[in-house]
Order: structure tokens, then C-alpha cells, then sequence
């Protein structure tokens, strides 16, 4: 069985943050590209990428929310206008 790249994924009562989860993808693409996981470590190691995912993905959601907000309040005191980036796809 690889090493776990998320220790903190099996105790839910941690806090996980955005830099923890992408190292943790990091590893676990590392774990994926050396090819030497059988059937049964790649599904954990893909479920456990798919928790980290969902964290980053959240993190990435609420930032942009923040950033969004600071950008109205600048906005309605007429400091410095932007716009926001826009979203590739």
C-alpha cells in the first residue's frame, strides 16, 4: 500500500487547506505516474484525489467569493474599479 499522502483525510475533525490538498493531489499523481499501484491502491489513492479535490475546489469557491465582495466594496466607494478575470473553460 502507497504512503498516505493525507493523513488528515482520515480524521475529518482537522482542518484541511488548500496548499495541504494540492500537495496531497501532487503525491498522489506522483503515486499514478510511476505505474507500480495494483487495482486496489489506485482506486484508494483516486477516491482519497477526489476528497482533495473537492477541498480545493471549495477553497477556490470561497476565495473567489472574498474577492468578488472586496471588489463591490471598492466599487461603492468609489476607489479603484476592476473587473473580474473571466472564468476559461
Amino acid at each position: 500500500m502507497p504512503e498516505n499522502p493525507s493523513p488528515t483525510l482520515n480524521n475529518p475533525e482537522e482542518k484541511q487547506d488548500f496548499t495541504t490538498s494540492m500537495q496531497a493531489l501532487e503525491g498522489i499523481l506522483d503515486s499514478f505516474k510511476a505505474g507500480t499501484l495494483n487495482l486496489e491502491d489506485s482506486l484508494t489513492l483516486f477516491e482519497k484525489g477526489i476528497q482533495h479535490l473537492k477541498i480545493c475546489q471549495e477553497k477556490l469557491t470561497h476565495a473567489r467569493g472574498r474577492v468578488d465582495e472586496l471588489v463591490k466594496t471598492m466599487q461603492a466607494s468609489g476607489e479603484a474599479v476592476t473587473q473580474p478575470f473571466e472564468q476559461e473553460s
